[in-house]
This record gives structure tokens, sequence and C-alpha cells, in this order.
């Protein structure tokens, strides 16, 4: 399932075609009803989730790429002694992740984020892990990121040096007991992940 997350709210959809992103095409005919329909829910705040159901993927494809500034991000969730780092963002729970720099691949970017944000060196990519897709206005036009996040591991432990020019105030490590409170204040976006990491703590 596709999930499109727009500040708490949602956006889903079983089918996506989501290679059709990269592709250079316009819209395909017979989505401007879809277009509207996204439209207005981006931009009326009284509605709450959107369930496209099984709507074309091709067709939503098109659409966003059509609607939306694409800023590609990638990000890590890092195991030490069966806990995860978490990082503090204006006040937020998050996990570190930053954008994806011209001619990075998403690990290299996850990584060298990871680094940047938390002080933690010498780490590893373990796996994959499912990408979040969230969307937000900026300078009038709707820019969609999509995060690559992958599970990450280190042998140089647990570092707290948050990059405060990132609005970052602090770095710390979420055992099981915090999952929840972690979960309860994180972004929706983020809310995803977190059944694919208690099972690795």
């Amino acid at each position: 399932m596709y999930r499109l997350f727009c500040n708490n709210r949602m956006l889903s959809a079983n089918n996506f075609c989501e290679k059709l992103l990269s592709v250079d095409n316009k819209c395909v005919k017979n989505c401007d009803d879809l277009v509207a329909k996204i439209k207005n829910w981006l931009e009326d705040e009284t509605m709450e989730n959107l369930d496209l159901g099984d709507v074309n993927g091709e067709n939503l494809a098109f659409a966003i790429k059509n609607m939306f500034r694409q800023a590609p991000a990638a990000g890590g969730v890092v195991i030490i002694d069966n806990q995860f780092v978490a990082i503090e963002r204006n006040g937020i729970p998050d996990l570190p992740k930053g954008h994806i720099e011209k001619g990075e691949s998403p690990e290299v970017a996850a990584l060298r984020e990871v680094e940047e944000e938390t002080g933690i060196t010498n780490l590893e990519i373990i796996k994959e892990l499912p990408a979040t897709w969230h969307c937000y206005l900026l300078d009038n036009q709707w820019t969609i990121k999509k995060t690559s996040w992958y599970l990450m591991k280190t042998d140089s432990g647990m570092k707290n040096i948050p990059q405060t020019e990132e609005g970052i105030s602090k770095v710390y490590l979420v055992d099981k007991q915090g999952v929840n409170d972690f979960e309860k204040n994180t972004f929706a976006s983020l809310k995803t992940l977190v059944p694919f990491i208690i099972p690795v703590m």
C-alpha cells in the first residue's frame, strides 16, 4: 500500500507505480479528476484521510509527478545495545535523516546524514527498511519527500553530538519501554516504521 502523509493526514492507495516518477512524461489521460481530488485534499485541511482504493497506479504516479516538486531524502535507524537512536528536532522526536545530494546514492546519503546529525561514526548498513513519503508546502509549491530508510549498526558506541544548526537539540536512545512515547509524539509518517524496528531491538 502507498501512503503519503501531509502533517497528520494520510493519502492511501493500493496501487502506485513509483518508477514512473523518474520518467519524463506528462500526466496520462483521464487523471484530471484524480489531480483535482488530491489537490482538494491538500488544500482543505478539514479533510482527514483520503483513501484512493484501487486507483490506477500509473495515473497516481503521473498525477503526483506533475503536482509535486521532488525532494528525496535518506536516513537511518541505528541499533545500539537493543535500543535505537532518536533525535529531538524542533522539539519533536525524530530519526536522523536529510536530503540526498546530487550524485549521491540513498545509502551514502543515509550514512552521511546520520553521522552529521548524531555524531555517531563507523556506521554500517544492515538492511533497507520501507521508505516513507510526506509532503509540505514550500515557497507556494507542493513538495514531496520520499525518505529511504536503512537499519544500521556501529562499533563506535553511542554519541550525543546534535547538529544544532539543523534544529536538533539532543540525541538519545529509545528502549522497548520508550517506544510507545516515541511513537505517540513523532511524525505520522515515522509511525509506519515502528513495526519494523521493534523486532530487531
